[in-house]
């Protein structure tokens, strides 16, 4: 039998009392990174959002320095130019920090925080975190995002668990990266985990009552001034009810061409957004399940790019377009032959190519019941490492 060896590596926070285990009253804070898993180290954080970022940063900086690294030699690859050229470029093209600061102003302070505990610059750092802002509107030809998403609403069928999943694939430079953030507000006892890579503030996760997923849609319209990927999904686990999720969710301008999944105990949904169109995606009119890849399927608010190659191709923009898609045939099929869709069925259908591929950086799959919320990740391709399960009860 393997040996599983638990690692806490304790770090002193500034002008914080950092403990480990049973916190007496007189603590403020700690801050606890544990590598029980080898494959997935998870960050325990407990301050403010500088705070948790400057922890993230200062425990993985060798891990980010590292990955940073690789996220250059990628841009320089592709947009043949020097990385800090790209990037200065891009940021100046760009307006992205005042919709940060009008609806996650945290989550800027963490990012802050991030590059100060990392010592990676902060001009860098920050346009580390728009991936999905890069592929879109720096308009790379072979987007490299190829995730797929579920939605399952046992609970308007038999009052059962709620489920959404993803599969997130992620160019392979990035994998081995994995990390889960397990963050507590100290001041509500509140927690959400978030499943990222180091350096960036999350790419899914979840809080007791809800949970977001995100899918790439680079042919919907975007912005260069609405808010990004990586802040709304962090935005919306910030919110403690699906109704609040939803309504932030359309109420801001979207940076990006994007589909999310938002899920809770009760409800499940599907939004396609553009940056001036927001609608929803169901197979059919039950509404108790939903999933989806990266094309969209009921939004039209096309990119201007999207738009000229449909006018090149097919001389104008046509009513309704067809397309070949076998991750969306897969999930399809595998969804619609199940009549009764569990933990286990997820975990199949995660598994079955081509929705599990070389890119697969991670596989979630969120729970949601009336008394918790539970998150298994798979850090890695889900056909060949298990799922390591967290619940959230609090």
């Amino acid at each position: 039998m393997k040996t599983v060896i638990k690692i806490l590596i304790i770090v002193l926070a500034p002008l914080t009392l950092i403990s480990c285990g049973t916190k007496s009253t007189t603590d403020t804070d700690y801050v606890i990174l544990d590598t029980t898993y080898p494959d997935l180290p998870i960050l325990h954080l407990n301050g403010t959002a500088f705070e948790n970022g400057f922890q993230h940063g200062k425990l993985l900086r060798k891990e980010i320095n590292k990955l940073i690294g690789l996220w250059k030699q990628d841009l320089e690859a592709k947009y043949e130019m020097p990385a800090d050229t790209f990037v200065k470029m891009f940021l100046d093209s760009t307006n992205y920090i005042p919709s940060i600061k009008k609806w996650t102003p945290e989550l800027l302070d963490e990012v802050k925080g991030i590059s100060k505990g990392s010592g990676i610059d902060f001009n860098t750092l920050f346009a580390f975190q728009l991936t999905d802002e890069i592929w879109t509107n720096a308009r790379l030809i072979d987007i490299p995002h190829h995730c797929t998403t579920v939605g399952i609403n046992n609970y308007k069928k038999d009052g059962g668990s709620n489920y959404i999943a993803q599969n997130i694939d992620i160019t392979p430079f990035y994998h081995g990266f994995e990390v889960l953030l397990d963050i507590k507000n100290k001041k509500t006892g509140t927690r959400k985990l978030i499943t990222t890579f180091a350096g960036y503030i999350g790419a899914n996760g979840l809080n007791k009552q809800i949970g977001i997923t995100e899918n790439s849609l680079t042919d919907l319209k975007s912005s260069f001034n609405g808010l990004p990927v990586c802040f709304i999904s962090r935005g919306i686990l910030e919110k403690t009810s699906f109704e609040e999720a939803i309504s932030f969710i359309k109420k801001i301008k979207h940076a990006s061409g994007q589909n999310y999944i938002i899920g809770s105990k009760q409800n499940i949904v599907s939004l396609e957004c553009a940056s001036d169109l927001i609608t929803e995606y169901w197979p059919d009119s039950s509404k108790r399940y939903t999933f989806h890849t990266n094309r969209p399927l009921t939004n039209n608010s096309y990119h201007p790019a999207y738009v000229a190659y449909l006018k090149n191709l097919y001389g104008a923009v046509p009513e309704s377009i067809s397309f070949s898609d076998k991750r969306l045939e897969t999930i399809r099929n595998k969804i619609l032959n199940n009549s009764s869709i569990d933990i286990k069925t997820l975990e199949e259908v995660l598994s079955t190519e081509p929705i599990c591929n070389s890119n697969t950086f991670a596989s979630t799959i969120m729970e949601f019941n009336e008394n918790y919320s539970e998150l298994k990740i798979s850090p890695g391709k889900p056909d060949s490492t298990e799922y390591i399960v967290f619940r959230i009860d609090e």
